[in-house]
């Protein structure tokens, strides 16, 4: 009984402490076919303060990390957590994403939670409908402030992709003009929208 009640503690105090420790996150997310969004790569550091990390990531097929102007995957460290950092984002011949971010004169990133990275991602127009695709945050190294290396467990998050609304549709599905949403435009709901405008 006590040898049960011992693994039981031990057990607990392992979730507790798994539960606490220092991560990046990305929240799953859903995105329409060709649509672009922002999402946020967070990381929670109350353990420790870092000054540099990288990390690999995969994206679901059809999802990519889309370039700017000037060629530059569109990733951006969050400007209230960093103090003269620099962030190179790269895609590898494989498809996977590496992130470094550094500091030249190892300056502690700032706060202890919230979003680090703001990352741009793009579905492509062709994309398949899916739901629960995976992602994956993995290889994830950090320096802490006394120049130690620190690794993270890998990290996966999902994503939906969703069918883009047709031309003439409203986003969730229905169409522009309907006025007594019969599917079909009539004369019928022109003269239901003249009504509405008369009466405004």
């Amino acid at each position: 009984m006590n040898i049960a009640r011992q693994l039981a503690t031990i057990m607990c105090f392992a979730m507790v402490a798994h539960a606490m420790a220092d991560d990046f996150t990305i929240a799953d997310f859903s995105i329409k076919q060709g649509e672009t969004k922002t999402v946020s790569i967070e990381l929670n550091n109350t353990e420790k303060s870092y000054i540099a990390f990288e990390f690999y990531m995969t994206l679901p097929e059809g999802i990519s990390i889309p370039e700017d102007e000037s060629g530059y995957l569109m990733a951006e460290l969050n400007a209230s957590r960093i103090n003269h950092h620099n962030l190179e984002v790269s895609r590898m011949p494989d498809g996977k994403y590496h992130f470094l971010c550094y500091s030249g004169s190892n300056e502690a990133l700032q706060g202890t939670s919230g979003e680090i990275i703001s990352l741009t991602v793009k579905a492509a127009d062709d994309a398949a409908e899916a739901s629960g695709l995976e992602g994956l945050l993995f290889t994830q190294k950090l320096s802490d402030t006394s120049e130690k290396k620190v690794t993270f467990d890998d990290f996966t998050f999902h994503v939906n992709i969703t069918k883009a609304a047709e031309e003439g549709m409203c986003p969730h599905g229905c169409l522009l003009g309907d006025m007594n949403q019969d599917g079909i435009l009539t004369v019928t709901d022109v003269m239901l929208l003249l009504k509405i405008i008369s009466t405004q």
